[in-house]
């Protein structure tokens, strides 16, 4: 056995998620034999960039975080969702427009705002009707559809959905800097962070084990990772060519109104 250390910043560890994703059996068979949705959201817009090879990813957002506060792009700005059809990329449709015709063998996902103390992927809702968690979430739990939600780990809260469970939504706030929103948790989705994704590309243990930085590296995780020693060095060898990742782009539609 072999251990390896590594750091990764926030946009290297979305596109570790990406790749993991995309290397699930079960993604995979949705992208080859039936439906493949990815909704709007940072992280899941690198996956859309893996299949398709080239993707405008700051159109893949409704809601988004920036330095200012909570916003989100505006609605002309927005693609999409990315809808995968039998290995066909479907245009200009979005999850509820299909989720009629999926199926348990198909697959949803669908980035998450953050993770809760029992690894409870929470999406904010900014949306008086629940946004696109809201519009297909019933429909995938009485289908059994799968739904995948990936998340990095600087995503981390250190309390239970439960501790804020309606203690707000998005009009009870006397002020904010940002837009208001509220908060829904969903158990019923698999939150696949950075640790999935390498157990899912190369069968070894990883473990948190410091997280932050500065000069680029706020919002890092720093990893302990343990295997064989032909995997951990094949995760090496991946690594080092992971780490460089640009931060996402700038973003051009942001929404103003709130600050």
């Amino acid at each position: 056995m072999k251990k390896l250390l590594v750091t990764l910043t926030v946009s290297e560890g979305k596109r570790l998620i990406a790749k993991g994703l995309l290397a699930l059996d079960e993604v995979q068979t949705a992208l080859k034999d039936g439906y493949l949705c990815v909704t709007l959201g940072t992280t899941s817009s690198y996956l859309v960039e893996e299949i398709l090879g080239e993707y405008d990813r700051t159109r893949h957002i409704a809601g988004l975080t920036v330095a200012k506060g909570m916003s989100v792009l505006a609605k002309e700005m927005r693609a999409f969702d990315a809808i995968f059809h039998k290995g066909e990329y479907v245009k200009g449709k979005k999850v509820v427009d299909v989720i009629d015709k999926m199926g348990p063998d198909d697959v949803i996902i669908k980035s998450a705002n953050a993770l809760d103390s029992n690894m409870v992927p929470l999406v904010m809702l900014a949306s008086k009707t629940g946004g696109t968690v809201g519009s297909f979430i019933g429909a995938a739990a009485a289908k059994n559809i799968l739904l995948v939600m990936p998340v990095g780990l600087e995503k981390c809260i250190p309390v239970a959905y439960e501790d804020i469970a309606g203690r707000f939504g998005m009009d009870d706030w006397d002020y904010t800097i940002g837009m208001p929103a509220g908060i829904i948790s969903v158990p019923e989705g698999i939150p696949f962070t950075e640790i999935e994704a390498l157990e899912t590309l190369f069968g070894v243990e990883v473990i948190p084990i410091a997280a932050g930085g500065v000069n680029g590296a706020e919002g890092a995780i720093t990893l302990f990772i343990e295997g064989d020693d032909e995997d951990i060095e094949k995760a090496y060898e991946f690594l080092r060519d992971l780490k460089g990742e640009s931060p996402f782009p700038p973003i051009d539609g942001v929404m103003q109104d709130f600050w």
